[in-house]
């Protein structure tokens, strides 16, 4: 008969509340029904300690929960905002096959990796090592007309900037690609892991928080996946 082979998996967790559930209708029993004061003053220490232990059991079952909750979105760290440039300097010269970026208008980002005027320090040329190391980078930036006033002199400054790049480092793979919509998201990704984030406008991106996430972490890919279909239906 199958009922002697069929495989039955019961969660541990389930099993021990069980077992702490009888346990205390089994004292709570006892304490009622027992007149010797002795044996009461024992059943009713052990009853109240398991009502204890199984409201500390709930707490810590619920904790465990949304503990493992965190863990599937395989979250690295919270990025309360992103205004430390040491961090995206380490982040960009651990850098080995690509870096893809969308955001505002990347002036900020190019000022501070990819300066090659002769004074700049090797702290202000990541970019442009990463470059020469092969490896790819794409940036998808809105167009002027979607961006604030005061920004819109940045969008063409980043544009002649990519162009300068490009002439000087003929075999570097940068692309940059210009959409046409209000930016809505700020997406950092180098190899497997990214950066992602809202923006919010007339506020600049390294006021806002962001998430530091593995790229296998499912909000991540959601981000990533949209990054590239943008850039697939972006001229």
């Amino acid at each position: 008969m199958k009922i002697f082979t069929k495989n039955v998996k019961i969660n541990a967790t389930v099993i021990i509340f069980i077992c702490l559930v009888i346990a205390t209708v089994v004292f709570g029993l006892l304490f009622w029904n027992t007149t010797d004061t002795k044996i009461l003053a024992i059943f009713g220490s052990l009853f109240a300690g398991l009502i204890v232990a199984i409201m500390q059991f709930i707490i810590a079952w619920q904790d465990y929960n949304q503990t493992e909750k965190l863990k599937e979105l395989e979250l690295i760290k919270v990025l309360y905002n992103r205004d430390s440039r040491t961090f995206y300097e380490d982040y960009i010269k651990k850098a080995k096959r690509e870096i893809n970026m969308m955001g505002v208008t990347a002036n900020r980002f190019f000022n501070d990796f990819a300066d090659d005027s002769p004074n700049a320090t090797s702290n202000a040329k990541v970019l442009l090592d990463a470059l020469q190391r092969n490896v790819k980078v794409r940036i998808l930036l809105p167009e002027s007309d979607y961006v604030d006033g005061n920004k819109k002199g940045d969008v063409e400054k980043v544009k002649q900037l990519v162009k300068t790049i490009n002439n000087k480092y003929s075999n570097c793979s940068l692309e940059v690609k210009h959409f046409n919509h209000v930016p809505a998201h700020s997406i950092f990704n180098v190899d497997d892991k990214c950066i992602v984030g809202p923006v919010f406008p007339e506020l600049e991106s390294k006021y806002t928080p962001a998430l530091y996430l593995h790229n296998s972490s499912p909000l991540a890919d959601k981000y990533l996946t949209y990054f590239n279909d943008e850039w697939n239906r972006t001229t």
